[in-house]
């Protein structure tokens, strides 16, 4: 899903979530677009140090095997998290 701030994203996201088939990814651009623009957002730091903040290897991890087993992979995307040389 390619979203956009304040929207019904989150209730998508947690409504895919309950699927027993389902892995959910929220946001993973975010630690990336966070690093690479320097943009003050709460809890910056914390998302950069727990994310991944090479784009290369989110984009391998989303579009890799399916992790845990499951048959879908839902991807919470924010449209603004890619950056051009993404």
């Amino acid at each position: 899903m390619w979203s956009g701030p304040r929207n019904i994203s989150t209730v998508m996201m947690r409504a895919w979530g309950n699927r027993p088939d389902t892995v959910v990814v929220d946001e993973p651009f975010y630690a990336y677009y966070l690093k690479a623009t320097g943009k003050k957002h709460p809890c910056a730091d914390e998302v950069i140090a727990a994310g991944e903040i090479d784009w290369r290897k989110v984009v391998a991890q989303l579009t890799g095997p399916i992790p845990k087993g499951k048959h879908i992979l839902f991807q919470k995307q924010m449209t603004h998290h890619l950056l051009p040389e993404v």
